[in-house]
């Protein structure tokens, strides 16, 4: 409950018991009875009375406390409040009379300019003047709009250690950049006396603890993120090198497959692993390229290629054998049969990789086609 809150919560507890003691019929409470309840009666009333204007008295102290903790961080005489005045009098003192001068001297250059000379040097030392005069003016009128911005600054500020630089504009119906080098320029003047801007310039912090908090809290965050960077970076890293070992054990096959093919070159064979390795190479380079695709292939290169690996050895050591009974002729047969599966399968896995390929290329060609026809540059727009 905020200390608002509870004070009102006190002034209506106090209104309602005042209200009941003053419908207490004294009178007849006196009649009914003793004079020392009456006083006891009284006391209480006195007691909660002097009660209540501690309380009272109480919070009237924290919020003034609260309020002085504020003022303290901002300047009680700040710059431009005095000098701002002095600047705006001797301008306007010196601007009436250079400007009266120089009337005066411009009516007597017109009708005796040609007989006196020197009269056109003392009137420029007169314009001078009254420039300068003019300046101390203008120098004048603007510390003096810095201090009605500055004060608009801390009645907005209030009672907060920080507030939003966006917010101060808003209410000072200032663009948010002019706001934060208005802010800059009265903290370098010791306006704001511990004032600090954070380094995305979204805070006006008022005071060194608050902005010493932020920078703690600022830092904090930066290990974080540079924590997490180097988390993900390391996953990064392990995800390669994965990925790498898969793709490396993966050649590592087709190379065995290439073995197995130039022991068995005189069989029909040969000629399916040929094909069955140029699909393969064909799968390994893609994900090379696409390591995103690794996942799509984890079974290509970890299971299909070994079990075949093992089929076209079986089917090497059964060819080795001198006699080629009828087991060994449907084995090989089996054998040959299965590679036309596995190149089957091989191809459309090729295929699937490049699905997303396919699709972009349907896409960009939809894109084109559109584009085309809003253009009036298809071939049914040049026929009409």
């Amino acid at each position: 409950m905020g200390k608002n809150d509870f004070s009102d919560l006190e002034d209506q507890i106090m209104s309602t018991v005042t209200k009941a003691l003053n419908a207490i019929d004294f009178a007849n409470l006196k009649r009914e009875i003793s004079d020392k309840t009456e006083d006891t009666l009284n006391e209480f009333k006195s007691k909660f009375n002097e009660y209540s204007e501690k309380l009272e008295n109480k919070y009237i102290n924290l919020n003034r406390r609260n309020k002085n903790d504020i003022a303290k961080y901002i300047s009680k005489k700040p710059a431009g409040s005095v000098s701002g005045i002095f600047y705006m009098i001797f301008g306007v003192i010196g601007s009436l009379i250079f400007g009266f001068m120089s009337f005066i001297f411009l009516i007597f250059m017109i009708f005796f300019g040609g007989i006196i000379a020197n009269i056109y040097v003392a009137f420029s030392f007169i314009l001078t003047f009254l420039g300068i005069s003019i300046c101390l003016l203008l120098r004048g009128v603007s510390l003096r709009k810095r201090i009605k911005r500055f004060k608009k600054y801390v009645r907005f500020i209030d009672d907060n250690s920080y507030i939003l630089i966006n917010d101060l504009a808003k209410f000072a119906k200032e663009k948010e950049e002019f706001v934060i080098k208005d802010l800059n320029k009265m903290i370098n003047l010791g306006m704001f006396l511990e004032g600090h801007i954070d380094e995305e310039k979204n805070y006006f912090i008022l005071n060194d603890d608050v902005y010493e908090d932020y920078l703690n809290l600022k830092k904090q965050q930066l290990n974080k993120e540079n924590l997490n960077e180097k988390e993900k970076l390391k996953e990064e890293v392990v995800e390669n090198n994965e990925t790498e070992i898969v793709i490396n054990m993966g050649r590592k096959y087709i190379e065995e497959i290439r073995s197995v093919r130039n022991e068995l070159y005189k069989e029909n064979l040969a000629i399916k692993l040929d094909k069955l390795q140029n699909i393969a190479t064909q799968i390994i380079d893609y994900v090379e390229k696409n390591p995103n695709k690794i996942q799509e292939v984890n079974k290509f290169i970890n299971h299909y290629l070994p079990i075949t690996i093992k089929l076209i050895n079986s089917y090497e050591d059964l060819n080795k054998q001198v006699v080629q009974g009828d087991n060994i002729k449907n084995a090989k047969i089996e054998i040959e049969n299965s590679i036309d599966l596995i190149e089957i399968a091989f191809e459309n896995l090729l295929d699937d990789l490049f699905e997303d390929v396919v699709l972009d290329i349907s896409t960009d060609i939809s894109v084109l086609k559109t584009l085309f026809k809003q253009e009036g540059l298809t071939e049914e727009d040049f026929k009409k």
